[in-house]
């Protein structure tokens, strides 16, 4: 094994693929810290003894900074040297970050595993800073993207190589078959991932200010529009910008209570999380994730129910109509995801589908809204 594929056996991810979330919020967590390490060191020994840390020298890039050492090391680009440099001085260089991250999409293709997961998580350290732009969030969605493919390809190779021994062998060894199993589970987790965090990129560039939009009595209407609507609707697909949304939600509640667009996007954030809570539950066997699978669902149907209540009974505007889609699409979930794990339906669940018939009737004539319909009916059929 040659040292490179070494190193990549070491990524978290490959040792344990249905922990990806919990292995990659960990290590940005290490991020954080360094980042704010680094800006509290700096104050400190500025103060005592006039100390410029900005002299000191990159350490070795074998391990994840937020300089984006390792990552530079990688690329061919010499500006990327430059900018990890850059970093060193200054930690909150958002623009260095941002373009060390657009050298490496250039790149991509010629880069392994842990390149791409060092250039994913580094944008998502720009996603946790307050100000936000539509930017940073499409090369998070993209880096992501990129990242969980190349992480599905890695252990697609791996259960291939798994499948030929088993096919050269006249006696298969238990080990080899639960290793198997475990691999196609894996690999099926993460083409899962893929295909609930596709989301199309933000097309308006736009710049929120968290920190100044936490302080004011009322949102603008243009960073409604152009900001935080949009915004939500990208971040949700990303697991790992818990700690933006939370901040966003907040800002939303406290001023934009009775818009239903709030309940929305957090009836879809639960839902995504329900998903791949319940594909690690069933997949891994593990019983405290289906449970958290199915809180989630919970949480997604309570938020939308929320927005619901806010519209009133004749959806008109484009966001009352997207509210009713969405409890129509969440009722007809909510009835497969408990038929396949053989769980009784609750009789009060009927009354959710039969109110979003309702709420469904008066825009049916729309082929999206008839087709939601159909399958509502289909349901009510069956009971």
């Amino acid at each position: 094994m040659t040292k490179s594929l070494e190193q990549l056996r070491e990524i978290p991810d490959i040792k344990k693929p249905l922990e990806l979330f919990n292995n990659l919020k960990h290590d940005l967590d290490k991020l954080r810290s360094q980042k704010s390490n680094f800006n509290k060191t700096k104050i400190s020994s500025k103060l005592l003894t006039g100390m410029n840390l900005s002299n000191q020298p990159l350490s070795i890039s074998n391990i994840l900074e937020y300089t984006g050492n390792r990552l530079s090391q990688s690329l061919s680009s010499i500006e990327a040297k430059a900018i990890s440099k850059r970093l060193l001085k200054n930690p909150n260089d958002s623009m260095s970050r941002i373009k060390l991250v657009e050298i490496y999409l250039l790149e991509e293709k010629n880069c392994n595993l842990l390149t791409s997961r060092d250039a994913f998580l580094l944008i998502m350290l720009e996603i946790e800073d307050v100000v936000l732009s539509s930017e940073k969030i499409n090369l998070a969605l993209e880096t992501q993207k990129i990242y969980l493919e190349k992480l599905q390809n890695f252990l697609t190779d791996d259960l291939r190589e798994t499948e030929t021994k088993i096919k050269g062998e006249r006696s298969v060894d238990n080990v080899l078959l639960r290793q198997h199993k475990k691999l196609q589970g894996e690999v099926n987790f993460i083409k899962k991932c893929r295909s609930l965090l596709q989301i199309s990129p933000i097309e308006v560039d736009y710049e929120l200010n968290l920190a100044k939009s936490k302080g004011e009595s009322h949102i603008p209407y243009g960073d409604l529009k152009n900001g935080f609507d949009p915004m939500l609707r990208c971040l949700v697909y990303l697991p790992l910008a818990e700690k933006s949304l939370s901040l966003i939600f907040n800002i939303l509640q406290r001023l934009e209570s009775k818009n239903p667009m709030i309940g929305y996007h957090k009836s879809k954030l639960h839902e995504i999380f329900s998903q791949i809570f319940l594909v690690i539950g069933t997949v891994g066997g593990k019983n405290e994730y289906k449970k958290k699978g199915f809180e989630n669902l919970t949480k997604a149907l309570q938020s939308i129910i929320g927005s619901i209540k806010l519209i009133g009974n004749y959806p008109e505007k484009s966001i009352e109509k997207a509210v009713v889609y969405r409890f129509s699409h969440l009722c007809y979930s909510f009835h497969g995801i408990y038929n396949t794990f053989g769980i009784v339906i609750p009789g009060s669940h009927f009354v959710r589908v039969k109110k979003a018939l309702s709420l469904l009737e008066p825009i049916a004539k729309d082929p999206k809204f008839h087709k939601i319909q159909s399958k509502l009916l289909y349901i009510l059929s069956e009971k």
